[in-house]
C-alpha cells in the first residue's frame, strides 16, 4: 500500500484488513499533531462526502494508493469565518428590497428572511465546530466592547422579534425590522467574523 501527506510518500504499516478510517486516523496521530486530513483520495479518485461515509469502513486493497491533503487548523478556521463574512456582505446588499417587498405585500419576500435566519444558524454552527477546532471558545472572544457571545445574543433577540412580527402577520413591523434592524445586524457579523479571523490568523 502506498500511503502520502501533501505529495510526500509516509510510513503507515499497519495490519492486513486494515479500514481507511484506520488508516487516517494512524497517519493523523502520527504526522498531524496540529493539522486536519481534509481531502482523500484512493487510487487517483478523490472521494466526496458521501463517498468517503461508505468507504471509511471498509478494509482498504492492500496494493492500494491512499492519497491524503491536510490544512493547519488555525488556516482553515480563518477560511471558514472570511467566507461567512462574504455571505453576512451579501446577504446586507438585498435586505432594502426585501423590504420593499414586504411592504408591497408581496409574501415570497418572506423566504429571503429565512435566507438570513440560515444563514445565521450556519454562522451559529460554524463558531462551535470552529471552536472544537482550535480548542478554546471562540465566542468568549472581545468584540466591540463586549463578547462575540453578547452579539449572539443580540442576534438572537433581533430574529426572535422578526419570527414574532411573521407568526403575528404585522406587515408593517416586518418590513421595518428588515430594512433597519437586520442590515446593522448583518454588518456587525461582517465585520465581527473578519475580525475574528484576523485574529486567528494574527496569532498564527
Amino acid at each position: 500500500m502506498i500511503v502520502t501527506l501533501d505529495g510526500r510518500r509516509v510510513d503507515a504499516t499497519l495490519t492486513t484488513g486494515v479500514t481507511l478510517h484506520d488508516l487516517i486516523e494512524h497517519v493523523r496521530s502520527t504526522h498531524l499533531p496540529d493539522r486536519l486530513v481534509v481531502s482523500v483520495a484512493v487510487d487517483g479518485k478523490v472521494l466526496d462526502d458521501a463517498a468517503l461515509t461508505t468507504e471509511l469502513s471498509a478494509p482498504v486493497n492492500p496494493s492500494a494508493q491512499v492519497d491524503l491533503e491536510s490544512a493547519d487548523r488555525a488556516a482553515l478556521v480563518a477560511t471558514t469565518l472570511h467566507g461567512l463574512a462574504q455571505e453576512f456582505e451579501h446577504a446586507d446588499s438585498g435586505l432594502a428590497a426585501t423590504a420593499d417587498r414586504l411592504s408591497a405585500g408581496q409574501a415570497a419576500a418572506i423566504s429571503d428572511v429565512g435566507e438570513f435566519v440560515r444563514l445565521w444558524h450556519t454562522a451559529y454552527r460554524a463558531l462551535a465546530q470552529c471552536s472544537e477546532l482550535l480548542r478554546c471558545d471562540l465566542t468568549a472572544c472581545r468584540y466591540n466592547g463586549g463578547t462575540v457571545r453578547d452579539s449572539l445574543a443580540e442576534m438572537v433577540d433581533k430574529l426572535t422579534q422578526v419570527r414574532d412580527a411573521l407568526e403575528a402577520g404585522d406587515v408593517v413591523l416586518q418590513a421595518d425590522l428588515v430594512r433597519y434592524e437586520l442590515p446593522v445586524l448583518a454588518t456587525t457579523w461582517q465585520e465581527l467574523l473578519t475580525e475574528l479571523a484576523s485574529q486567528i490568523e494574527a496569532e498564527k
